[in-house]
């Protein structure tokens, strides 16, 4: 990403590209933190802890924010205390978009700005960011995250945490790829 305050809207392929770009720079897994923040309270907004859960199948070492302990609106403040030593934070977060972007994810070099789409004030987080579009934004945000799909959210998940694995190839955990996690689901 050329322009730190660009975000580029990408399908899987992007995905995958985005990750292979922060592998290049950061290519042990070691080296990088995934920030996966949301709740497990809400639908839409459980794309985080998802993906993290999914991430820490996978082998990834550093993972904070699962289904077991999410990174909410609470946490992420005392956590972001604890990344000042982190070479590499990759931040992954829910959000509500355009109808024609929903499905899709906004990646870029830089933080995002968690809890936003719901008229939350958080500080930024991530060296890179990666926002999934899981619902068209509208009147009542915090309503359509609570109603979204669980199966696009999981989907989305999916998506995120297999391009990352791509991207940097590793020891899997105890599932080869995101079959552990409610197998049967979409991909």
């Amino acid at each position: 990403m050329e322009d730190s305050a660009k975000w580029a809207r990408v399908e899987k392929a992007g995905l995958q590209t985005f990750f292979e770009a922060v592998a290049a720079k950061f290519p042990a897994r070691e080296e990088v933190v995934f920030l996966c923040i949301g709740s497990d309270r809400s639908t839409g907004d459980s794309l985080g802890p998802l993906a993290g859960s999914l991430l820490a199948e996978m082998g990834f070492p550093r993972v904070l924010g699962t289904l077991e302990h999410p990174c909410d609106s609470e946490q992420v403040g005392p956590i972001l205390a604890t990344l000042q030593e982190a070479r590499c934070v990759v931040a992954i977060d829910a959000c509500l978009g355009r109808a024609e972007s929903t499905g899709l994810y906004l990646v870029r070099s830089g933080p995002l700005q968690p809890g936003q789409a719901i008229g939350q004030h958080l500080p930024p987080v991530g060296d890179y960011s990666v926002a999934a579009v899981v619902n068209t934004q509208g009147h009542k945000p915090y309503w359509i995250i609570q109603t979204t799909s669980l199966y696009r959210v999981l989907g989305m998940a999916r998506t995120i945490a297999d391009a990352a694995a791509a991207a940097w190839p590793g020891s899997e955990g105890p599932s080869a790829g995101t079959a552990g996690l409610m197998p049967g689901l979409p991909r």
